[in-house]
């Protein structure tokens, strides 16, 4: 008995569907095969290998490397899509255009690099600058205002109960220098404390610490050694004692009022020396990593165009302001002419050189110590007290500047040679191997911009060379090829994106022929 046809009855047009759905099967089958093999490890290349595994199904191997190279269609809108005859882009429906290869090109369709000839070179424009290992400076611009040093302020205070007989100073704004008189006081308290130090004088047998110690009563009451010696060479109580500066400066508040009866403690003047002045500077955050303390300022002022001043940071402070997402620096300036005055406001820039790994660098200091409160070039090499505020120095390197190989100048490029994405970032770089002009797509990790330049933490060797004028030309394209480019990122896709996307595509195969 003879074996019976499975398709025995069938109609021809069901026999032929049959068939055909048995050829997409075996399609599908063959390039989930050669996913999973790793022969198709981008997406954009299913329908290029679909095609070469029909070629090989379709006839022998030694026609197939005998045949010339088959030409392929691609949408120049979407140059992922790539079949083997004209026809219809299946995403966007546009006409189909052929793919024209390089010969000089690498065998992938896929590779990261262009190649163009010299006439191509020049009518894009295309430049190159050399990969270098040089000081990289950023430059910081900040806004702030003028005000008074809070360490050079001085209150003249009553230290005793008496009456203002006297006024010397009768309005604020006034300059006065150290020991220059303010006002006169009569006080009973005063006139006690001098009877007490005749009387401790006339004790011939008198321990000479006592007679100090009476006189200090009179110092703590407010009068000046000059005064208490006087008083002591007369030997007679001065009943208007009079209260001098204690400190040279511009009498800012005035309170004192003549006749005024005053208290222990009550406040007469306020003296400021505007001799030094702060400068309250208002930093960005995003500022904040290149501002050290001891670094030096320079600022302008709107009432001197043309001059420069200059002063060192001294405090920055350790909270944001929510407000304004700034932080305030406080800034020294000297101001021996008194041209600065508090209320000013001023445009500040701070140049801060930056190391390979991206910390500050402040040469003077490197491996020397400073003090905290007062930042001097003249940093010392070991360990010790500042002379003027009596703390221990610190290490350079506790406030955040780079010390030994952190030091060391960085890779920089142009800043025109990066294509930023806002993701990633992108150069292109000379192959010297090629004897045609070749670019190769390289991803680099970017550090700060310094000025005009950009420093490379990673991805570019010194000496190489990334293209800074038509780099965009170049990936332009690349895209059109379907080659990685700035937009289209291929490193580091995982198995299963290229199936879902390989399938996505593969679908579109289920087209009639007259559609394609």
């Amino acid at each position: 008995m003879e074996p019976r046809d499975p398709l025995h009855g069938a109609s021809g047009a069901t026999k032929r569907g049959i068939v055909v759905a048995a050829s997409v099967v075996m399609v599908l089958l063959l390039v989930c095969f050669l996913i999973g093999s790793g022969r198709l490890s981008t997406p954009d290349q299913v329908m290029t290998n679909a095609g070469s595994a029909a070629n090989e199904l379709s006839g022998p191997k030694s026609a197939q490397a005998a045949a010339p190279k088959q030409q392929i269609w691609t949408c120049s809108m979407h140059p992922q899509i790539r079949l083997p005859s004209p026809g219809k882009c299946p995403i966007c429906y546009m006409d189909l255009i052929p793919l024209e290869t390089d010969a000089d090109d690498e065998s992938s369709s896929y590779a990261p690099r262009f190649t163009m000839s010299e006439t191509a070179k020049a009518l894009a424009e295309v430049e190159t600058s050399i990969v270098r290992r040089q000081k990289a400076k950023v430059l910081v611009r900040m806004l702030g205002m003028v005000t008074e040093d809070e360490t050079r302020v001085a209150a003249l205070t009553s230290r005793v109960e008496g009456r203002l007989d006297k006024i010397y100073v009768n309005f604020t704004g006034v300059h006065v220098t150290k020991g220059d008189p303010m006002v006169t006081i009569w006080s009973p308290t005063l006139i006690k404390n001098q009877v007490e130090l005749f009387e401790t004088l006339r004790g011939a047998a008198t321990d000479e610490s006592v007679i100090k110690g009476a006189e200090e009563k009179l110092i703590q009451a407010g009068l000046t050694r000059e005064q208490v010696d006087e008083i002591k060479e007369k030997r007679k109580p001065i009943l208007y004692v009079t209260l001098k500066a204690p400190i040279s400066g511009t009498v800012t508040r005035k309170m004192a009022v003549l006749g005024q009866f005053v208290k222990e403690g009550t406040e007469m003047y306020i003296v400021n020396d505007l001799s030094h002045v702060w400068i309250k500077l208002d930093a960005y955050e995003t500022d904040i990593p290149w501002i050290r303390y001891g670094q030096d300022v320079t600022f302008v002022a709107a009432a001197y165009p043309g001059k420069k001043f200059k002063g060192k940071v001294l405090f920055i402070d350790p909270v944001l302001d929510t407000k304004t997402r700034t932080v305030k620096i406080r800034v020294e300036a000297p101001n021996p002419d008194y041209e600065l005055r508090p209320g000013m406001f001023v445009t500040a820039e701070l140049e801060s050189e930056v190391g390979k790994t991206g910390k500050v660098i402040k040469s003077e200091w490197t491996g020397k110590y400073i003090c905290p409160v007062h930042p001097r070039d003249d940093a010392s090499p070991t360990p010790g007290v500042c002379p003027d505020s009596g703390m221990e120095m610190r290490p350079a390197s506790s406030y955040g500047y780079a010390e030994g190989e952190e030091a060391e100048p960085p890779l920089v490029i142009p800043a025109a040679a990066p294509l930023i994405t806002g993701k990633r970032a992108v150069v292109y770089v000379a192959a010297p191997e090629s004897d045609r002009p070749t670019y190769e797509l390289r991803e680099v990790t970017l550090g700060p911009r310094a000025g005009d330049q950009y420093i490379v933490y990673d991805g570019l060797k010194e000496g190489e060379r990334v293209v800074t004028r038509g780099a965009f030309k170049i990936d332009s394209a690349m895209q059109i090829l379907g080659k990685p480019s700035m937009m289209h990122q291929t490193n580091g896709r995982k198995i299963e994106a290229a199936r879902e996307k390989g399938e996505e595509i593969v679908k579109h195969l289920k087209a009639s022929p007259s559609f394609l």
